[in-house]
């Protein structure tokens, strides 16, 4: 693959993710939508971050108090999804700004997501946005704000330094985009009466707290996960086919049956990814 076409599937890839859906053409213009199982999912964003968390109470929650669906296809075609989730990686390495200072981002949070960010790190891709906090992305059950500050030696993307208005159907959201797996340092600052009134959950609850993320660093993860690459992938295809049909049954609604597997089978690929992360932030082999 030439240059140029690795570098557009990249950016496609974070299209992807912010829910624009359109193909891209051969001469490089955006076309029609995509009619694909994955590539045609503008809520692909829910699927790729649950499987980056930690045991499956994030799916439970998005299917069974939000009412969405995560789509099983993106584990069945596991080489295609973890291809998107490099190729977003590798734009916050190559394309990430040039800044001295730090950025500030604004979200709106899950209460059930605080935990993670108390141990210390983002479980999953953390979008912000350099608006206001807003109403259309408050429709999670329990809600908190947080401001997220972003340091100079993160990988992180700024979408409107990357995407044109021509190629990115929501470029206005001017989002801010940060790796999984990042050290994150949290604090709970002061909520306005204001704030309170902003914005409400699915349950219209007002929001329950609001909180300061500060961006540390990524670690190398290499120095820990002794696995090699070659075994982790194998295990991951070998399982994708368990995993998919366990995903399946959590979008029926089954709280009964035993999860353990896919949960197991989620921690392979999340080492997986750090491993592979760690490769492109810090460069050299898996070692």
């Amino acid at each position: 693959m030439t240059e140029g076409k690795e570098k557009f599937r990249r950016i496609d890839a974070l299209r992807l993710y912010g829910g624009d859906i359109r193909k891209r053409c051969s001469n490089g213009s955006i076309g029609s939508i995509s009619r694909d199982s994955i590539y045609g999912d503008d809520a692909l964003y829910r699927t790729l971050n649950a499987l980056l968390f930690e045991g499956n109470e994030n799916e439970l929650e998005r299917i069974l108090k939000e009412g969405h669906k995560l789509n099983s296809d993106f584990i069945r075609r596991i080489d295609e999804t973890v291809q998107i989730y490099t190729d977003i990686f590798t734009l916050m390495k190559e394309e990430k700004p040039d800044i001295t200072d730090s950025v500030i981002g604004k979200r709106i949070e899950r209460v059930s997501s605080l935990t993670y960010y108390e141990n210390g790190l983002t479980q999953s891709f953390f979008s912000s946005s350099k608006r206001d906090y807003e109403p259309e992305f408050s429709h999670k059950n329990g809600i908190v704000l947080i401001e997220t500050e972003i340091t100079p030696n993160v990988p992180y993307i700024d979408f409107e330094e990357i995407l044109t208005w021509e190629e990115y159907k929501n470029l206005s959201e001017r989002e801010i985009l940060l790796p999984p797996f990042l050290v994150v340092e949290l604090k709970k600052v002061p909520l306005t009466a204001a704030e309170t009134k902003m914005v409400k959950d699915i349950n219209r609850r007002p929001p329950q707290g609001k909180y300061r993320i500060k961006a540390i660093a990524f670690p190398d993860y290499r120095k820990n996960i002794v696995d090699p690459e070659e075994a982790l992938w194998s295990k991951i295809t070998e399982g994708k086919e368990m995993a998919a049909c366990l995903l399946d049954k959590m979008n029926e609604g089954d709280i009964e049956a035993d999860y353990e597997a896919y949960i197991l089978w989620k921690e392979t690929l999340q080492k997986y990814l750090k491993k592979q992360f760690s490769r492109i932030w810090y460069g050299g082999t898996e070692s």
